[in-house]
């Protein structure tokens, strides 16, 4: 590990501030993030760091404080807010007690703080407290893990870090910890580190500089030890031909036709458990790839996790999927159900076994894998939304070389299955799983939206994601597509995903649900909203050709898109949506507009056709009747030759019904919304037009 403290970019950092606790917090903050920016010492809110400065009561008196890392914030983008101050003494004072618990030392720590509005600190602020230096950090390092996930981890320790580190054996995070460590503390004198078995290390020092060169210098000094125990390196590969290349593309194909007929079967697996519905991310790292061919990969993966904190991302072990080797759909759902099935007796042992240890009433979590293992395939991991996932799948990428280097040492030896049930079951990190607030009445769904680019299509994907769906988008305008990716992205994040969509070509619709399958696992919600809006009399050859190519798109394009969807929610098994964006013109026609009314005529039959055909799997069809939304359909002189067919202004046009007021796309996307969680109606048309008697439903 390469120290990148820079000693200009420390003093800009503390340029501004003029008080002493603002240029403490600002080194704090400096030194923090050098840390949280390399993923081999802390992942997602991992590690925590701490100051002990002067800070000021309301009251306007000096008082000692520790500003420690709060709950909630990660090391790689905290602010000087992510660190509570609480006074010092009293801290110190709680370490001498015999026991405390979690819930006194949460609103013991609470009540120091010197800004009630404060985040909570980190469950590992009375350490922090008791310890001697200025500054302090702790991480999880991957090599620090690497070698005290042994048996020996002791003898490890000393032959690594000598005397400089005080090694502690494992103990539970929190209270626990810091007494162990007061009651070693004679032990400090000289030291300026601790090496937790089976957790991580900590550092101190009188420096922001100091405490976090030593930090470096510690994980340097494992990765040295480990340089040394690993394998040596394979012969590099011969530079790519064009033959290995396409050999190598041809394989990867495979690879993710596999995984799409995988993924909605295992989710559907999943969520008949009674665990509910999961999103999928699939990894491939080397570091998983090698981990999988390893020769005793089921027996080392299911020891247990390689610290004790990933537990509540990844739970205790992961879960191994074989798949038959004749691949059909039925045969991989059933290989899928039996492994969910024995995952599942398998976590409920084990929570019994904790919760007699325990001896107490505990409320089980679900018990569905985090982490799938596939042979052949890589890494599913699960989570409630794909940053879940990706959490889970980040964990699994550095606890997979972890492992490898944990075995090339010696044996990968993790803390012991009670521990494991002790973290996860503790109050203090389900806590952390609880943040956020509501996910939203459509969370851990999937939405797939045609034509999602602009006008209704927009609307609906912004409402979709509003409820808190994952929507991948689809359009034929790959540019609007971009565009709109990234003004939606930072309220989206992750749950939003884009493919280039034509719904005339058969292909094209297969592979954006392909794509759509890929990217998150399955596919709940289809809203098939892509089409066009010809005019023309069909009585003349221009109006028969506007007419075919309007049933290609206007019908056709919704029975492709409802096809492909459907055969996803059928693999699934667990039911699903389709939603059709139809008009106002199925029911009532306008004149010289036949080539746009006639297809959307059908378009109703349709929805009525897969309402019928896919009751019995619990996959809804509706449609909303929508009429004048002012969207692109109406651009290239269409508005105005609609407004005049009808005797009107293009403004009065869109004002003319019972309710005197223009309907908008966000109408008819609430209108999708709805009927995406009602949840007992199929068949079932929606008008959205401010009222039109001669379009009334009969």
């Amino acid at each position: 590990m390469r120290s990148e403290y820079r000693a200009d970019e420390a003093a800009r950092a503390i340029e501004p501030h003029g008080s002493r606790l603002e240029a403490d917090l600002a080194l704090r903050v400096y030194t923090s993030r050098l840390l949280g920016a390399d993923p081999a010492l802390v992942l997602h809110g991992g590690g925590n760091t701490s100051v002990k400065t002067t800070g000021r009561e309301f009251s306007g008196e000096s008082v000692e404080v520790l500003c420690v890392k709060g709950s909630g914030w990660d090391l790689a983008t905290i602010e000087s807010a992510g660190f509570p101050a609480c006074r010092l003494a009293p801290l110190r004072r709680l370490c001498e007690l015999d026991a405390l618990s979690d819930d006194a030392m949460v609103a013991a720590l609470r009540s120091q703080m010197l800004d009630p509005a404060s985040p909570t600190p980190s469950v590992e602020a009375l350490l922090h407290a008791f310890l001697p230096g200025k500054f302090v950090d702790h991480t999880h390092a991957d090599a620090v893990l690497a070698l005290l996930d042994q048996p020996d981890a002791s003898y490890v320790a000393a032959e690594v870090w000598g005397d400089a580190f005080l090694f502690i054996p494992y103990v539970m995070p929190g209270f626990a910890l810091a007494r162990r460590v007061v009651e070693l503390g004679r032990d400090l004198t000289g030291k300026h580190g601790l090496i937790l078995e089976q957790h991580g290390i900590f550092t101190w020092g009188e420096t922001a500089q100091e405490s976090y060169e030593r930090m470096v210098a510690g994980v340097s000094a494992a990765e040295a030890r480990l340089s040394r125990a690993r394998p040596a390196p394979t012969a590099r590969p011969k530079a790519a031909t064009a033959e290995s290349a396409a050999v190598e593309t041809a394989i990867a194909a495979d690879v993710d036709r596999r995984r799409a007929a995988l993924a909605p079967r295992l989710r559907g697996a999943i969520a008949r458990s009674g665990a509910g519905r999961f999103v999928i991310e699939w990894r491939a790292e080397p570091a998983i790839i090698s981990l999988l061919a390893h020769p005793s990969a089921r027996e080392i993966t299911t020891r247990g996790t390689v610290t004790p904190d990933h537990v509540i991302r990844t739970k205790p072990r992961p879960m191994w999927l074989d798949l038959p080797a004749v691949a059909d759909g039925e045969a991989i759902t059933v290989a899928c159900e039996t492994a969910v099935a024995e995952y599942a007796r398998w976590y409920e042992g084990y929570f019994a076994r904790g919760q007699a240890r325990a001896g107490r009433a505990l409320t089980p979590l679900d018990s569905a894998p985090r982490v799938v293992l596939v042979p052949g395939l890589g890494v599913a991991t699960l989570g409630r939304s794909l940053a879940d996932a990706r959490i889970a799948g980040d964990i699994v990428a550095r606890g997979s070389q972890v492992m490898l280097d944990a075995d090339a040492v010696g044996r990968f030896h993790p803390v012991a299955e009670h521990d494991l049930f002790d973290v996860e079951y503790w109050s203090l990190e389900q806590a952390k799983l609880a943040k956020g607030g509501s996910a939203g009445a459509l969370a851990g769904q999937v939405a797939l939206v045609t034509g999602g680019a602009a006008g209704i299509g927009r609307a609906t994907v912004e409402h979709l994601l509003s409820l808190g769906a994952h929507v991948m988008i689809t359009d034929r305008d790959a540019g609007a597509l971009d565009r709109l990716a990234a003004e939606l992205a930072k309220r989206a994040g992750p749950r939003l995903a884009t493919a280039v969509m034509d719904v005339t070509d058969t292909p094209s619709v297969r592979a954006a649900i392909r794509r759509c399958v890929l990217a998150f696992g399955g596919l709940d919600l289809l809203v098939s909203n892509a089409g066009t809006a010809p005019q023309g009399l069909l009585h003349t050859e221009a109006g028969e050709t506007a007419l075919e190519s309007s049933l290609d798109i206007n019908l056709m394009g919704h029975e492709r898109a409802a096809r492909a969807a459907s055969e996803v929610m059928l693999a699934q098994g667990m039911g699903g949506c389709l939603l059709f964006n139809a008009s106002k013109s199925a029911v009532n026609q306008g004149p010289e507009f036949g080539p746009y009314a006639v297809p959307k005529a059908g378009l109703l039959a349709l929805m009525r056709q897969y309402a019928v055909d896919l009751g019995a799997h619990a996959i809804r069809s509706n449609a909303v009747n929508a009429d004048r939304i002012r969207t692109d359909l109406f651009g290239g002189g269409v508005l105005e030759a609609r407004a005049k067919a009808r005797g009107l202004t293009p403004e009065a046009y869109f004002k003319q019904n019972l309710l005197a007021r223009e309907t908008t796309g966000g109408d008819v996307a609430a209108a999708f919304g709805w009927l995406a969680r009602a949840e007992a109606t199929t068949g079932c048309v929606v008008t959205v037009d401010g009222g039109n008697a001669a379009a009334f439903m009969r």
